[in-house]
């Protein structure tokens, strides 16, 4: 579900507001999931998550608590969220050993995106970028 969560972006020039307060300003949609990995094993693992994610929701809430809702789950994962200075953002689903950790690189009242780096079984290094768009 890391992989799924991928979470973390460097904040855009010219950015207005402070970094928390725009991620919990609205609900976020779902928009992208992307790997600069060639490994097929990666890219299957990015298209389940990218499918799993379609029209999915995030809510980042007062309190440190996130709400990531998909219409292929009955129940949404659940959470809690931590912005290290402005550009890190920590992701630890409820229920996991294991939270995941980006690096956010654009951050507006209209668009969140955010890269987490892996590194695969060969000791590869790859990053993966998630892109979310303000809910309409």
């Amino acid at each position: 579900m890391g992989l799924i969560l991928g979470a973390f972006i460097l904040l855009t020039p010219g950015c207005a507001g402070d970094p928390q307060s725009l991620l919990m300003d609205h609900l976020w949609t779902f928009e992208d999931f992307t790997t600069d990995s060639e490994d097929e094993n990666v890219q299957s693992l990015v298209a389940f998550a990218k499918a799993f994610l379609t029209d999915a929701t995030l809510e980042f809430q007062d309190g440190g608590v996130y709400i990531l809702a998909s219409p292929l789950s009955e129940t949404p994962s659940t959470g809690t969220w931590e912005l290290i200075g402005e550009d890190q953002l920590i992701m630890d689903p409820d229920g996991e050993d294991t939270a995941s950790t980006g690096n956010i690189e654009v951050l507006t009242k209209n668009q969140l995106s955010y890269i987490e780096t892996f590194t695969d079984e060969d000791s590869n290094t790859y990053t993966t970028t998630t892109t979310w768009v303000k809910a309409d």
